[in-house]
């Protein structure tokens, strides 16, 4: 079957108008809906900047108790881990030795004075006979040293007694420091030598210290802000007295309280650091000598700060921002100066006001001059605050 050329033209013909219908309409865009996006007005606090270091814990005080005189063990009198008091007895070394010699000792007294009683009538015989003409100056002269002589041997052999008395009173061995005392290291019937052999540990815990060594950045920023507070100059030193914090490792803040107590008066040049010790109240034993602690030492006088959480805060080449939604609820890019982090949330100190409404949620779906439908979350950022009152870190050292 063949096509006459008429069909085709009416085909053609007709076409022209059905594309001319087409290409006169666009397909219709659909609309961007505003993103949502979860806001919060900033975290407003008082709160208070503080350097931080990690130390060590130390008794007050710690002895260990050595023998004075040299001899055998008898007994010892007291339980291990117990506490005792000053002067209460602890070890009994082999008295009768010693009582030998404090017996010999005020026998030799006796006998220093039978020859001074016997010096004395000497020489009260020669002066007699002085008076008379009876005796010659060298008599006199005789009698006389012996019976210095006698009364010198006299204050020897007294102070023989008591040396031998105070031999006796070493061998019963006496605490010299009221606290806590470890086991015996020395059993009964162990010959123990004075001055070197150890009975047994005491150690006063009812305080404890601790040591830390601040760098000397730390130790000029604490005599700036003392000098700033008093209005006159002082050292590193100034750091005394000033109320301290401290944490064990399974703890949760700082829940012991104290004071400094001590802070070195030079720093140690081969470290820049000078040493500092805290003092802290153990009433009920649970502060153990050794253990590692984190010390908070509170520095200035506390101000207000605005902190907000640390996921809002983006980062572009190294300049830190917020997103900032407007009264029109558009995003606004804000330049911020960060202060420090604590728990979660990042101290801004230049940027942004408490009135602020902070993007804390989908701040990749915003560009800056974006219409965005802002999500109230006021409670987000509150709910991530302890309840105690806060302390800034302005410096945390190992």
């Amino acid at each position: 079957m063949k096509y006459q050329p008429h069909y085709l033209w009416a085909v053609f013909v007709a076409l022209p108008p059905v594309f001319a219908g087409c290409e006169g309409r666009k397909p219709a865009m659909p609309a961007m809906s505003a993103p949502e996006v979860t806001v919060s007005t900033p975290y407003v606090k008082e709160i208070r900047d503080r350097i931080e270091y990690s130390g060590y814990t130390r008794a007050l005080e710690t002895v260990t108790v050595r023998p004075r005189v040299t001899g055998y063990v008898e007994s010892y009198h007291f339980m291990p881990q117990t506490r005792i008091q000053k002067g209460q007895l602890l070890f009994v070394i082999d008295l009768r030795p010693f009582k030998v010699q404090l017996d010999k000792a005020e026998a030799d007294v006796m006998a220093r004075q039978a020859t001074i009683d016997k010096a004395e009538f000497d020489a009260k015989r020669i002066a007699d006979l002085m008076a008379t003409g009876s005796a010659a100056e060298d008599e006199r002269v005789a009698t006389t040293s012996r019976l210095d002589a006698a009364r010198a041997d006299l204050a020897a052999a007294r102070a023989a007694v008591e040396q031998a008395k105070l031999q006796m009173d070493y061998a019963q061995v006496k605490a010299p420091i009221s606290g806590r005392i470890s086991r015996n290291l020395v059993d009964a019937g162990n010959l123990v030598m004075a001055d070197e052999t150890p009975l047994a540990m005491i150690t006063n815990d009812d305080d404890v210290h601790v040591y830390f060594d601040v760098s000397e950045q730390d130790a000029l920023t604490v005599r700036d802000r003392i000098r700033a507070e008093n209005g006159t100059f002082e050292h590193v030193a100034a750091i005394e007295k000033r109320p301290a914090s401290m944490g064990l490792m399974n703890e949760e803040g700082y829940p012991h309280h104290g004071y400094i107590d001590y802070c070195d008066t030079q720093l140690n040049r081969s470290t820049g650091t000078v040493q500092v010790r805290a003092r802290f109240p153990n009433p009920d034993g649970l502060l153990l000598p050794g253990l590692f602690a984190r010390i908070q030492i509170p520095i200035g006088e506390p101000y207000k700060s605005i902190l907000v959480t640390e996921r809002a805060i983006g980062s572009d080449q190294g300049q830190r921002y917020l997103m900032v939604v407007n009264d029109q609820n558009v995003a606004e890019y804000r330049k911020v100066k960060i202060g420090v982090l604590r728990d979660g949330l990042r101290v801004i100190t230049e940027g942004i006001g408490p009135t602020d409404k902070i993007i804390v949620n989908g701040l990749q779906r915003v560009r800056p001059g974006m219409s965005v439908k802002p999500i109230d979350a006021a409670n987000e950022v509150a709910a991530t605050q302890p309840a105690s009152p806060q302390t800034t870190s302005t410096h945390s050292r190992g």
